[in-house]
């Protein structure tokens, strides 16, 4: 019985070591992980191309607007003269042209 007790002892302490070896060889992992940057190369190249994107996106969003704005004038341009020409048509009695 004693035999037992001690080989079950000695199998006890073994798994103890073992598991403090494991535990000091994760701690040791995790701190290389934790110490080693290159995930950050690849996470800040990722940033710049959402960021090139986003500048590209915001260029034909203002290039859009601009155009449309343009053409907005234009017409209210366009209207605006062919409206004074009317008025100046109807206060003369002439047609102008």
């Amino acid at each position: 019985m004693r035999d037992i007790e001690a080989e079950a002892e000695k199998i006890v302490e073994e798994a103890k070591k073992r598991a403090e070896e494991i535990l000091r060889e994760a701690k040791r992992r995790a701190a290389e992980i934790l110490e080693d940057k290159s995930y950050l190369v690849e996470l800040t190249a990722e940033r710049k191309k959402l960021e090139e994107s986003i500048e590209r996106e915001a260029r034909r969003i203002v290039e859009e607007a601009e155009k449309t704005a343009r053409k907005l004038r234009e017409s209210i341009s366009r209207k605006i003269s062919d409206y004074a020409k009317y008025l100046a048509s109807i206060v003369a009695s002439i047609e102008v042209e």
